[in-house]
């Protein structure tokens, strides 16, 4: 019964895909604002940020894009996609911009109410093609 139990988590864990997010797409679009604390993995496809798509630098507002931010901080490269974990943080009181990985961040220099981190996936179990 054990083996059979630990085939079907395998086998669901295998087909259970992570979420494909566009270029455009936000943890605010996503309803995940006040998740805090959670952490979040999807798949971004090969692409190209979209200018002033991300606010912060380290930690975002959670208006801004999901791919375009883990590009800014280096998880992915936007020209293969790849896989992007984030977690959900509280708004803070200002954000800086910067530029990384040929991304500009923008600054946001008030309070939002929502934010994210890019986590490492080398954690997740995901790999990186060579």
């Amino acid at each position: 019964a054990l083996a059979s139990a630990l085939a079907g988590c395998q086998r669901a864990h295998i087909a259970a895909q992570p979420p494909l997010l566009d270029w455009h797409t936000s943890p605010l679009d996503l309803n995940l604002r006040g998740m805090n604390g959670k952490s979040y993995l999807f798949r971004c496809p090969a692409g190209k940020p979209v200018p002033e798509s991300v606010a912060g630098s380290g930690v975002y507002t959670d208006a801004s894009s999901i791919c375009a931010a883990a590009a800014h901080a280096g998880a992915i490269d936007a020209q293969h996609g790849g896989l992007v974990m984030i977690q959900i943080l509280a708004g803070q009181s200002d954000y800086h911009g910067s530029a990384q990985n040929f991304i500009r961040s923008i600054a946001y220099p008030r309070a939002w109410g929502g934010s994210f981190a890019v986590l490492s996936i080398a954690d997740a179990g995901g790999s990186k093609k060579p």
